[in-house]
């Protein structure tokens, strides 16, 4: 049983207003079960959904509110192939682009990107997310700029640090031109980036021998707060953790892991710090 659900303000009400105009949507779906769901509001807003294989799902909504956000230009492109898949995109205001792609089972990938609140001085935008999966039981999350940011609340962070995040207000006014980029290959592995600022960018690359469990998954998690912040994490091997965080402006993180059962810790309070740590061996 498949379903498909297209609400496209432009298609139905072309000529209506001035931000219902232009969308497009493309939905493709080979195999049982599949679920397709594309919600467009604003102005020439994108989506492509091509699932192939069995019980996947896909919810793109772009553009929410459109008489209050100025959600233009958005697009989303998706492509499932394997089975119990998951991926989830919402975009709001404009110019955002969202890339997300999985092959294999059991895989879960969420971008939310400006899902903001008044006023509407805090529009941004121009945020980019892209996430590739191939294997088994991955997940990756990107939020940039939003009201829905998780933060961290514990462990491996201390009470100062905590409390340093705890102070941050998010989202940052104005936010955008954000890039997060989570490519994962292997078994059970997680990724997570939250952006909240201008110019921030995520790089995490993750990858693990066929047939990893769940015990000795790779875990990368990334938390900046702030203006032109990077971090970069590679992991090549099991059991292998690694968060950063990072409050302030232009600071750097460069984190490397192979091997196995490695763990790193960044933190960056300030403007211009950076960090480089190489993890290697058993």
């Amino acid at each position: 049983m498949k379903k498909v659900i297209l609400s496209i303000s432009a298609m139905l009400f072309v000529g209506a207003a001035a931000f219902a105009q232009g969308n497009t949507s493309s939905v493709n779906q080979v195999g049982s079960s599949d679920t397709g769901i594309v919600n467009q509001n604003g102005q020439t807003n994108d989506s492509k959904i091509d699932q192939l294989g069995d019980s996947n799902k896909s919810e793109v909504y772009q553009g929410i509110q459109p008489g209050v956000y100025n959600a233009k230009n958005n697009a989303a492109d998706v492509k499932q192939k394997g089975n119990s898949n998951t991926a989830f995109a919402s975009q709001s205001n404009h110019d955002n682009k969202a890339y997300q792609t999985q092959t294999g089972d059991s895989n879960k990938a969420t971008i939310w990107q400006d899902q903001i609140a008044p006023p509407a001085s805090a529009l941004g935008g121009f945020d980019k997310a892209t996430q590739t999966q191939t294997g088994k039981s991955n997940m990756a999350t990107i939020d940039q700029g939003t009201t829905g940011n998780e933060k961290p609340t514990g462990l491996p962070f201390n009470a100062t640090q905590l409390g340093y995040v705890n102070a941050v207000i998010v989202p940052f006014a104005p936010h955008n031109n954000n890039e997060a980029t989570q490519t994962q290959n292997g078994d059970n592995n997680v990724a997570y980036a939250t952006q909240g600022g201008v110019k921030n960018k995520s790089w995490q690359t993750q990858t693990s021998p066929g047939g990893t469990s769940a015990a000795d998954k790779n875990v990368s998690n990334h938390y900046q707060y702030g203006d032109e912040n990077s971090a970069t994490a590679t992991q090549n091997g099991i059991k292998l953790t690694e968060n950063t965080l990072q409050i302030g402006n232009k600071n750097t993180a460069t984190v490397t892991q192979t091997g196995a059962s490695h763990s790193s810790i960044a933190f960056s309070k300030g403007n211009m710090n950076t960090i480089s740590v190489t993890q290697s061996g058993m």
